[in-house]
């Protein structure tokens, strides 16, 4: 029996899961200062892409409004002003009369037709007022988020209450530039900085955002930027990446019962305007998918990069002389990721930090590129595989686009925009280990960049979710989606 490609819910240890499928036609706002202004980007063919500014009308922007939950929109913006289009261009003359529900029900040429330049981005600004609710529809993603209850005081919940309703005022300091610094913010009338203990890439991201500042390039941690001498007024602040405002993220204490483990633990962000953005292809993903067996004796370099399930390293462990004859079975698949942002897509690691692998003979640049699950549809993870970026180079490129990265000769690696990098499934670690898996109906899970240790535009397609049926001798996957790449936190 084929089951739907869903999360019917699971709480387990504090863990909620849910998963929203993309629709097609659905829209979202990008680049903007807060959630009701910004350029628009909307999802078809598993791809999200701009609209041009070709005829584009306040008509065009209330529907654009009315289909995120506002009841209306207060102007137009053209010619890039939150940021130039994505190199995916899927709407152009787009002549709305007002009342259409959705965006893409409104006439407009056909789709990724179009005569329009980076430089001409549609955009809107809507409405503070929501209809029904304080909040528009929120973007599809797998939200993993931990779930938690905070006891407080009343004084406390009033207060935090009120800060949440108002919004925090941040602004960064200390920086040698206005795109850069410590993140400082106003509290009750008084300026503290964050614990940067565990601030991450979706913290930062919303701090650039709430700035107008576009999107976060660097997170950190500690005080590059100076701050020791402030009071902290924040700590265990974690956000999604999609918030508007920093208030609207979890975080455990505010101002008068802040604990920080370290004084120099002090949060800051690097902004920037333009970013790589990973999209993983799901059709090949779905062509190429195959089972193989494979013996131990040609896996031992594999098995140097943990690329094999915990079982085949306790044979080699329980059966010195014989583990090498025993087979494993590995389910195989291609993989292609295009980098359809605004920048090219480079290592987080310096090119003299990248580790020598010698059975392989080559560089790691990331020690995990891409990370592989077989999950059981409360969550569970039941297999998994990892993939090192052994070579991050481009391997094909969209018409007008040309070649920039190659790994030979210790060259420069990276993905250029308009580009793509391609892992075939005869490459070793391009599997997951099957051996001890179970029969049974599944969910597969391929997300790319899944530590977020480079910065993206977005991380709402790095990943591919897919129904996955597996027989012990056979395996069919179908129903892939493109899905936000939240790092797996269920029985991780």
């Amino acid at each position: 029996m084929h089951l739907p490609l869903k999360y019917s819910g699971l709480i387990l240890m504090t863990i909620c899961v849910t998963v929203i499928a993309i629709k097609d036609g659905h829209i979202r706002l990008v680049g903007g200062s807060d959630h009701r202004r910004g350029n628009v980007l909307i999802w078809h063919a598993l791809q999200w892409g701009s609209v041009c500014d070709d005829r584009w009308s306040i008509e065009n922007a209330h529907v654009v409004c009315k289909q995120l939950g506002f009841p209306s929109a207060v102007s137009t913006t053209e010619f890039g002003q939150y940021g130039r289009a994505r190199r995916l261009i899927w709407l152009d003359n787009v002549v709305c009369k007002g009342s259409e529900d959705t965006l893409a029900n409104c006439t407009h040429d056909p789709w990724g037709k179009h005569d329009c330049g980076r430089d001409e981005a549609a955009g809107v600004v809507c409405n503070r007022k929501p209809i029904t609710t304080p909040k528009p529809s929120p973007d599809p993603f797998i939200d993993l988020m931990p779930v938690f209850k905070v006891e407080s005081s009343d004084e406390d919940t009033a207060s935090n209450s009120a800060i949440e309703t108002e919004g925090y005022e941040i602004r960064l300091a200390g920086g040698r530039n206005p795109k850069e610094g410590r993140i400082e913010v106003k509290i009750d009338g008084k300026w503290g900085v964050i614990c940067g203990y565990q601030f991450g890439m979706l913290e930062a991201m919303v701090a650039c955002k709430q700035l107008g500042l576009g999107y976060a390039r660097v997170p950190i941690q500690q005080s590059f930027f100076g701050g020791e001498d402030l009071d902290k007024v924040i700590n265990g602040i974690k956000c999604m990446g999609t918030e508007s405002n920093l208030a609207e993220c979890f975080h455990l204490e505010t101002l008068r019962s802040v604990v920080c483990p370290k004084k120099e633990f002090i949060a800051g962000a690097i902004c920037t305007s333009t970013l790589p953005d990973l999209v993983p292809n799901a059709t090949l993903l779905e062509q190429s998918m195959h089972l193989q067996d494979r013996s131990l004796y040609h896996l031992q370099c594999s098995m140097e990069e943990n690329c094999l399930s915990q079982d085949a390293y306790d044979l080699r462990e329980t059966q010195p002389r014989t583990w090498h004859l025993a087979s494993r079975r590995l389910l195989r698949f291609s993989s292609v990721i295009h980098n359809n942002g605004t920048s090219d897509f480079h290592p987080h690691l310096s090119k003299e930090d990248w580790e020598w692998h010698l059975c392989h003979m080559h560089y790691h640049s990331m020690d995990v590129f891409a990370h592989y699950d077989i999950m059981d549809y409360h969550g569970n993870r039941v297999a998994q595989g990892h993939k090192a970026s052994f070579c991050l180079e481009d391997v094909e490129c969209y018409p007008g686009y040309e070649k920039k990265y190659s790994c030979t000769n210790f060259g420069d690696q990276g993905i250029s925009v308009g580009c793509a990098d391609r892992y075939n499934h005869d490459i070793d670690c391009q599997w997951i280990d099957m051996t001890s898996t179970p029969e049974g109906n599944y969910l597969f899970k391929l997300n790319v960049n899944p530590q977020y240790l480079v910065a993206e535009l977005d991380y709402d397609n790095n990943a591919v979710l897919c129904n996955f049926d597996y027989s012990g001798h056979s395996v069919s996957l179908y129903n892939c989606t493109i899905e936000h790449g939240q790092k797996t936190l269920v029985n991780g």
